[in-house]
């Protein structure tokens, strides 16, 4: 399989030393196809050129956290689909209650245990595409081949 057939995966952290080494570890277990970006507006702008298919953003950012660039994508029917996973260095009952109500597909601790993190990509990659109340155009669901990962 060529790197382009392999979907891009956005990060987003305002942390640039972070963003780095999460870039260089997706790369490392398989994803050829990896940007980054050091804010929510920012990463909300890419997403409306190209289609991504997945966003792991840290929670806790300036001006617009995590959450909120989760509620983002879920509110537009052009992204609402698009798997999102939360990091951060540690999470409360609150963040989880409120990112899952949010549609958080997963939340991963930095730093990262590799694999925890494959299992956790495993698991968004493969959930069914998310409805809205009213019917939407069928989407095709993702099946690609990821090295180190197996069959989608």
């Amino acid at each position: 399989m060529s790197e382009s057939d392999t979907p891009p995966i956005l990060i987003v952290d305002d942390q640039e030393k972070l963003l780095r080494l999460i870039i260089m570890l997706m790369t490392r277990i398989g994803f050829p196809d990896v940007e980054g970006v050091t804010s929510a507006p920012e990463a909300l702008e890419r997403l409306r050129q190209r289609r991504y298919a997945l966003v792991i953003s840290d929670l806790d950012m300036e001006p617009m956290d995590g959450l909120s660039l989760l509620r983002e994508i879920r509110a537009d029917d052009a992204l609402m689909n698009t798997p999102f996973m939360l990091t951060e260095s540690s999470f409360d009952f609150e963040d989880i209650n409120l990112a899952h109500q949010a549609g958080a597909d997963a939340f991963i601790l930095k730093p990262f245990d590799m694999a925890v993190l494959k299992a956790k990509l495993k698991q968004v990659l493969n959930r069914k595409p998310r409805k809205r109340e009213t019917p939407m155009a069928a989407e095709s669901s993702l099946s690609v081949e990821f090295p180190m990962l197996g069959k989608f």
